[in-house]
């Protein structure tokens, strides 16, 4: 027997929607363009459309297959999210692996969920977030996305996904990998949204890499030994201050900054992310 459709996603969507930042700014609707409008219906499969921008990049045939064999046992049990784009013509917010596994199963309807916004690239991610957990590579990549192109702080971003200012600062700095990790992180399934954030934090590209190999070998990294060799890296010499002269050398970049500053020189989006990078990772390390 089917099992009833849940429709509480249209719920989930306001709450997270709704959520206002400890720092002000106006709430997450505000930001995202989301309207209270929404409601059900069965949609011919016809007047449906993929969105080409959707952050879901790595659905496999058999992936789809097997969502298709499941939804023929099982019913359809989330609807997908659309927005109407043209009269009678919707374009997927979320839920295009349901869409692709109804193709498959040659149904004429599929029921989904209309939501009346601009942002539909933003409700995606929400969803894919709090439903399906996007890799963590994938995540990262368009959390920074988001950010940049919202001009959002990463609080804004952390209440619009349900985690903490630390984590989403932690998430981002998976981004720091060396490419090639980033590049075949995605194929090592098993591997942990905190290893890479372990991996990430140790900062040292070449270490990275020497430990990534592990990984693609089969030997296994484990989180212990990512802050193993953290703990390794941050152990002073004999006889030696231990960050005394860091922390000169880092006066000395602040002020440097602040003198291009005063001399009317603008900071990049790229150069503003990474400063607020450096202000989280300093805020982590203040705690510890």
């Amino acid at each position: 027997m089917a099992r009833k459709l849940d429709t509480s996603n249209s719920g989930l969507f306001k709450r997270a929607l709704s959520r206002t930042p400890a720092g002000g700014g106006g709430s997450n609707s505000a930001l995202f363009g989301l309207s209270s409008s929404m409601r059900h219906r069965e949609i011919p499969l016809a007047q449906v459309e993929p969105d080409p921008e959707q952050p879901r990049r790595n659905a496999q045939d058999a992936d789809i297959a097997a969502l298709a064999g499941s939804i023929a046992l099982k019913g359809l049990l989330q609807p997908i999210n659309v927005r109407e784009v043209a009269p009678d013509r919707f374009r997927i917010v979320a839920g295009e692996r349901r869409y692709w596994a109804f193709r498959a199963l040659e149904r004429e309807t599929i029921p989904a969920l209309i939501i009346d916004t601009d942002d539909p690239q933003a409700l995606a991610l929400i969803e894919n977030v709090q439903r399906v957990d996007l890799h963590p590579v994938e995540l990262a990549a368009s959390l920074d996305r988001l950010i940049a192109d919202k001009g959002l702080v990463q609080e804004q971003a952390a209440t619009l996904i349900g985690k903490s200012q630390e984590y989403v600062a932690r998430l981002l700095g998976i981004l720091r990998l060396p490419e090639e990790i980033l590049a075949e992180a995605p194929v090592y399934p098993a591997v942990s949204v905190s290893l890479l954030m372990e991996l990430a934090e140790l900062g040292d590209a070449e270490q990275q890499r020497t430990l990534w190999e592990r990984v693609k070998t089969g030997e296994g990294l484990t989180v212990k030994t990512v802050r193993a060799a953290k703990q390794d890296r941050r152990a002073p010499a004999p006889g030696q201050p231990a960050f005394a002269p860091v922390l000169k050398q880092l006066q000395r970049g602040v002020g440097k900054i602040r003198e291009l500053k005063d001399a009317g020189s603008a900071l990049s989006d790229t150069e503003r992310r990474e400063l607020r990078h450096l202000r989280d990772t300093l805020d982590a390390l203040l705690r510890d």
